[in-house]
């Protein structure tokens, strides 16, 4: 049937686009493509149980967007392809099909989609469906969303729909409404200040037959928010509420949960300054009770932390806890001018950035509701599931205290100088603290209190030099020189790639990254990577070959494992 539907559509659209050329207004079609492979290679030293070497030596993933738009009208669809997913990927991605089709009409104020969509509420706290392919995550909706704006500066917007679970469709239903109003456009405000109020309100339904636990079959949340944009300040604040949610994230108690977010941004002349403060209290918010990690995520709880694409300090990305954390933020940045005595000939920007999480507050309690306070064993043992007790309303936590636990801590200075027309760099430091108990193996709070044992922290130090020469017209070369140091984990890294561009057709790049310091001498290894592109039009094609090291990839908080892997890869995107 799916086959027959894109047939069918692709019919139609090459009708659509040989009329195109008459007189007559039949609409555009627009589209993307994008095709990746990989052929594994079997590599003993870094894998040598053969988690990347599968018995199919080439995996391979590929989709394929149309949108069709006349006037007030618009419809697209979206074809998938997992011919077995890449190593380190969802697994649940198998097989082909439209993952994705709409239609979406407006006019005089109403906004009305059908099928699948995303939508996020506010910050995303009670609502954001949004795709991260690189994470392997798409929770979007399967339904109907409406939007309306009965008035300048105020939107309305209603949803419902079953959450995309791979190629198939979560078992709960989501349903949301959500209310935003700018005061500058209604009462029309001369002046550059704006207030914008905004509230939310999510519920999810799923039905329940659990033999142990009466668990809530509808479990809502609610939001309010409020945002002053002034001629140098941005403000922002939301809270959020939700329901008892009993799940396999929080081990199935009963507690309530809250979520806070707060940011502040002031940028005048060539000063900028950001703030940040965050506190997550058991608010993972699913579709369904129990799946997979990645799977059906509602919400989504800002990082609050930069992202940081360097490839050494990026091995040590930090991943957001929804069951329960606290932390805070703050980034200075001042350009220095022109012609100045420390801007020189060219400025010269500084940053400077620190951000940290730690645990809540937290009294554990049984099923009487009194405290949990001794130790049970030790050591810690991290094949133990669950965050609390199952059943129980878990744990009470102090709303202004601090936990003893810190997660992640992330120091770094940047420095961005142009020194002549044809050179220009990037110097970086980063001191980071690393939970390598919480961030990667997935230990809890109780996991700690009931053992007795302090986390693993790792104490690291890195340094990036990036160098960018302008060889001559359209010929450049981009260096990177990267290191990492520390005590634990695999010890200390060194990085150098080289990145030869000739515009707007050609690159080539060599990267090596070599693990000079594990303590196991055997990994001691390097890891090698060549890749080639070359561009025509709007067409991309790539090929490369080498090592990639394992470790954790992380987009906006939101992380996954990828294992070490060696082989060749083949990637094709274009768009017209």
């Amino acid at each position: 049937m799916k086959k027959l539907l894109l047939s069918a559509f692709l019919l139609t659209t090459g009708v659509i686009a040989t009329a195109q050329n008459g007189k007559k207004d039949y609409g555009t079609i627009s589209g993307n493509f994008q095709a990746d492979g990989q052929y594994y290679l079997e590599d003993e030293i870094i894998d040598p149980l053969g988690e990347a070497y599968p018995d199919e030596r080439f995996l391979g993933t590929g989709f394929f967007n149309l949108t069709y738009a006349k006037g007030n009208f618009m419809a697209g669809m979206r074809y998938e392809n997992y011919q077995n997913n890449r190593i380190g990927l969802p697994d649940g991605y198998k097989g082909e099909g439209i993952a994705y089709r709409y239609a979406r009409f407006i006019k005089d104020g109403f906004d009305v989609t059908v099928g699948n969509f995303y939508e996020q509420f506010g910050s995303g706290l009670t609502l954001r469906a949004y795709e991260e392919r690189g994470l392997g995550i798409d929770n979007n909706l399967d339904g109907i969303r409406m939007a309306f704006t009965p008035t300048e500066g105020v939107t309305l917007k209603a949803i419902m729909g079953r959450q995309r679970n791979y190629f198939e469709k979560s078992e709960g239903i989501v349903r949301g409404a959500d209310v935003e109003w700018s005061l500058k456009n209604t009462l029309k405000w001369e002046s550059n200040t704006n207030f914008i109020l905004g509230g939310s309100f999510v519920s999810k339904f799923q039905e329940a037959n659990d033999p142990l636990y009466n668990l809530p079959e509808n479990v809502a949340s609610g939001a309010v928010r409020a945002n002053l944009i002034t001629g140098t300040w941005n403000i922002l604040g939301e809270y959020a509420y939700k329901c008892n949610d009993p799940s396999v994230d929080n081990n199935f108690i009963y507690k309530e949960g809250n979520a806070l977010y707060l940011t502040a941004t002031y940028a005048k002349n060539n000063l900028g300054l950001s703030l940040g403060a965050k506190r997550y209290d058991n608010f993972s918010f699913r579709s369904e009770r129990v799946t997979d990690p990645q799977q059906l995520l509602i919400n989504y709880l800002p990082s609050l932390t930069t992202l940081h694409t360097y490839s050494l300090p990026a091995l040590y990305s930090f991943n957001t806890i929804a069951t329960g954390e606290q932390g805070l933020q703050g980034e200075l940045s001042y350009n220095f001018k022109r012609k100045t005595k420390i801007g020189g000939k060219y400025g010269m920007q500084v940053k400077v950035s620190y951000a940290i999480s730690t645990s809540l507050a937290k009294n554990f309690v049984d099923e009487n509701g009194d405290r949990i306070d001794r130790p049970l064993y030790s050591p810690i043992d991290t094949s133990i599931t669950g965050y609390t007790d199952a059943g129980t309303d878990g744990y009470e936590s102090d709303f202004f205290g601090k936990g003893d636990h810190t997660y992640f801590q992330d120091f770094h200075v940047e420095v961005k100088k142009k020194f002549n027309k044809k050179l220009k760099g990037t110097f970086t430091y980063y001191n980071f603290l690393f939970n390598n108990d919480v961030q990667r193996k997935g230990t809890s709070d109780y996991n700690f209190h009931i053992s007795g044992e302090e986390a693993h922290l790792y104490h690291i130090n890195a340094g990036v030099i990036e160098l960018f020469y302008k060889i001559k017209s359209k010929h450049s070369l981009r260096t990177e020189i990267q290191g990492l140091f520390t005590e634990k984990d695999r010890g200390d890294w060194g990085l150098i790639l080289l990145e030869y561009s000739v515009a707007p057709h050609w690159f080539i790049a060599v990267q090596d990254a070599y693990n000079y310091g594990n303590p196991d001498e055997d990994l001691q290894v390097h890891y090698l990577n060549v890749n080639v592109g070359y561009t025509v039009g709007t067409t991309k094609f790539q090929l490369g070959y080498g090592r990639q090291q394992s470790g954790v990839f992380c987009v906006g908080g939101i992380c996954r494992t990828v294992p070490a892997s060696n082989g060749f890869t083949v990637g094709v995107t274009s768009n017209f």
